[in-house]
């Protein structure tokens, strides 16, 4: 007899389902369009934990030696330009989705699951990924071997990593690296700006795992005392901006925001997808933020402004004050619940994460993001308040995964810090 050795906990499906209709009454960024879509299906409590066992069991396979990554999407069948449509669907199983993988990986192409007349779930297409798309669907996406990321209308909800299962909290990363992209009196809040400045950084990571080769990047304020943390001559250097556009009518007229309805209005005008001189300035910044993550494949760490300018690539990070591998730094997950512990320096890892640490350790202001090889992603930077320095693990969790819908959620998620600051 053959008995499967991991078993979805029921109480976390519970919980799962119950947090997926629980978004149905809640606000939603999507609120901001004129029309009011059809919301994605939630499936039933047993279909859901086969949608993640399915993807959980893929994860750990490959095909031809090579590691298979799926992303299913829960939607009924559908013809359409950017969809494929099998004749006779195919059983869900982790033997059909290790077949299916590697033909849809680059471009992400996302599995479309639906029951069929007998509640069995069925392969019935695929649908090629795209990042402008709104999101309204169920989507179980397998981000490495062990790591299932849940996401429902964009927003990331839930995740399996290894034997645990988790409920994501995006905010905690985002608390933490808010306060060292806006400046001056706008410092730790939420504006406009800020907003494009985070989002492009969760976007930069995004592509830098996509490439898989790892890879630096060490966000800078203005000024030159980064210099000192960086080892001369660097191989590339000269400068940047990557970008042919700018941002000024982008910008709200408060400079700030004041209400939840007031930013989503104008959020509204800015971002909608008629308004072509803003659609176009967003696929600009999506394209710079693809060639700056290009550029990290390079050995060496990239340094860039908030505002994506980018001074070199290749540099090597030399320490100011070498910290001792007993140095305590602590760390934090974007995981609800998870409590922030103490860590060695020493205990971080390899070379990158090390050099990494000591750059943010260096440099108060600055923020070091590192991703690796296997797609693990990491963000050190010093808390404003107490001077910690910080390791924000596992951030894979808290990215752009599902582009405009998660960028959404991002700013719905700043207005209400925002909104609770001013309370």
């Amino acid at each position: 007899m053959v008995s499967a050795a991991f078993i979805l906990n029921q109480h976390f499906i519970d919980d799962l389902w119950n947090r997926i209709n629980a978004l149905d009454s809640a606000f939603t960024p999507f609120e901001v369009f004129d029309t009011s879509p059809p919301r994605g299906v939630v499936p039933s409590k047993e279909h859901l934990a086969s949608l993640i066992d399915a993807v959980f069991w893929t994860s750990y396979e490959k095909e031809e030696g090579t590691a298979v990554s799926v992303s299913l999407i829960f939607r009924k069948p559908e013809q359409g330009a950017d969809t494929f449509c099998f004749d006779k669907p195919i059983p869900l199983s982790p033997k059909s989705l290790v077949k299916l993988g590697p033909a849809l990986e680059n471009p992400r192409a996302h599995i479309s699951v639906w029951p069929d007349e007998q509640g069995f779930l069925k392969v019935w297409g695929f649908r090629t990924g795209s990042d402008e798309f709104i999101t309204y669907d169920l989507w179980v996406q397998g981000l490495g071997p062990g790591c299932v990321l849940i996401t429902f209308g964009g927003k990331s909800l839930a995740a399996l990593i290894e034997s645990k299962a988790v409920f994501v909290d995006t905010g905690i990363l985002m608390k933490a690296i808010l306060p060292k992209i806006t400046h001056g009196e706008a410092r730790g809040r939420a504006d406009l700006e800020s907003v494009i400045r985070y989002n492009s950084l969760l976007f930069i990571a995004q592509a830098m795992r996509s490439h898989g080769h790892g890879g630096t990047v060490l966000i800078v304020p203005e000024g030159s005392d980064w210099q000192q943390s960086i080892r001369h001559p660097v191989p590339y250097t000269g400068g940047a901006s990557f970008l042919d556009t700018s941002l000024e009518n982008l910008q709200a007229p408060s400079g700030q925001l004041k209400s939840q309805k007031g930013f989503f209005d104008f959020i509204k005008k800015a971002f909608a997808k008629r308004h072509d001189k803003s659609a176009l300035q967003r696929e600009k910044i999506k394209q710079q933020c693809s060639r700056i993550a290009r550029l990290t494949a390079v050995d060496g760490a990239l340094v860039m402004t908030p505002d994506r300018y980018t001074y070199c690539f290749g540099a090597k990070i030399e320490a100011i004050e070498p910290t001792p591998s007993a140095f305590e730094l602590q760390a934090l997950k974007p995981i609800e619940g998870y409590p922030k512990t103490s860590l060695n320096f020493s205990d971080l890892g390899g070379t990158r994460h090390l050099s990494a640490a000591q750059f943010a350790h260096d440099q108060p202001e600055a923020i070091a993001l590192v991703a690796s090889q296997d797609g693990d992603v990491t963000f050190f930077t010093q808390e404003a308040e107490t001077g910690d320095l910080m390791a924000i693990q596992q951030a894979e969790l808290a990215l752009l995964h599902e582009g405009l819908s998660g960028a959404l959620w991002n700013i719905s998620l700043m207005s209400r810090m925002e909104e609770l600051k001013n309370e």
